[in-house]
């Protein structure tokens, strides 16, 4: 069995599939797989990584109908045999030594971050070069969490690629990513997995480079849809977490996202999605230390027909 496997999904990244894949042949560590989960192209995709598969029997290649990078990533999840689960996006690459690099700590921890390096036209436009750090005990876990979501580097802990993940975890609790949404699903992803973890390791080293690209997700809208099941499965993700800074950072999101969809959403679901936000402001008050108060809460919390009324006008 291959010690980590890497899973990449790919939809139609025929322009920049060949180097990201050449950037992993290359590694300077040899012992793993790399599951390629062709996600219904169109393009010369497959062709790129039947080549790649033909060549070096490391490569594997998987072709499903389209369904997202979701159900690619998860059908990636069900192939990998590795010790280690890591993710990379096809339009990306990585360092000659990335394997090697988060091999070689000791112990492993459950999951390991590391720096990465922002490209437009391969023209450097920012970087992340995070601390050396590592905790076992519960308090520092949820500690370092809260630090990469709302440290100086901005928000670094709500991607998959940007981090190794231990095998074992993710098949002891069948931890999946939701192909109900399509917003923020890394970083459910990553909460829910790091309800279990006993170790966190963040290292100073480059080992990513992430391409922006016109066509890439961070370039595409959010849609009204969107909101409403992340702000759910977030809320669900809250609760496994104690530290009050973490758990009212999340909040945020929750509410926000909330707020945002029913701002967004017919007249004739207001009343009804109303209801469900004065409830989740029931179950969870506000303020707290991390969140700000929303004005929604604030008419909500004096009258249900004020906070229609505000909603009304924010409509308008």
């Amino acid at each position: 069995m291959p010690t980590v496997s890497i899973i990449i999904p790919i939809y139609n990244a025929e322009r920049y599939l060949q180097e990201c894949l050449e950037s992993i042949r290359v590694q300077s560590y040899k012992d793993f797989e790399v599951i390629l989960v062709d996600d219904g192209s169109t393009d010369s995709s497959a062709s790129i990584c039947k080549a790649f598969a033909e060549s070096d029997n490391r490569f594997l290649y998987f072709y499903k109908e389209n369904g997202g990078v979701s159900s690619a990533r998860n059908a990636g999840l069900e192939k990998a045999s590795g010790d280690w689960i890591a993710f990379i996006d096809a339009d990306d690459w990585v360092s000659p030594h990335y394997l090697q690099t988060l091999l070689e700590y000791s112990p492993m921890a459950d999951i390991t971050f590391f720096g990465e390096k922002t490209m437009s036209d391969n023209e450097e436009t920012g970087k992340t070069v995070l601390s050396d750090r590592y905790c076992t005990d519960r308090q520092s876990i949820e500690d370092t969490i809260y630090e990469l979501k709302c440290g100086k580097q901005g928000d670094v802990f709500g991607w998959t690629w940007d981090k190794v993940f231990g095998a074992d975890i993710i098949r002891k609790h069948n931890i999946r990513f939701s192909e109900k949404v399509s917003f923020r699903e890394d970083e459910i992803f990553t909460l829910e997995y790091c309800r279990y973890v006993k170790s966190i390791r963040t290292i100073s080293d480059i080992l990513y480079f992430y391409r922006v690209t016109s066509d890439g997700l961070t370039k595409k809208g959010l849609q009204k849809t969107d909101l409403l099941p992340s702000s759910l499965l977030l809320e669900e993700s809250m609760d496994y977490y104690t530290t009050t800074a973490l758990k009212e950072h999340i909040l945020k999101s929750v509410t926000d996202y909330r707020a945002m969809d029913i701002y967004a959403s017919p007249m004739s679901q207001l009343t009804d999605k109303l209801r469900g936000y004065q409830s989740l402001v029931e179950r969870h008050p506000q303020p707290g230390i991390e969140c700000k108060v929303n004005h929604l809460t604030q008419y909500l919390k004096k009258s249900f027909w004020l906070g229609y009324l505000y909603c009304l006008i924010r409509k308008i």
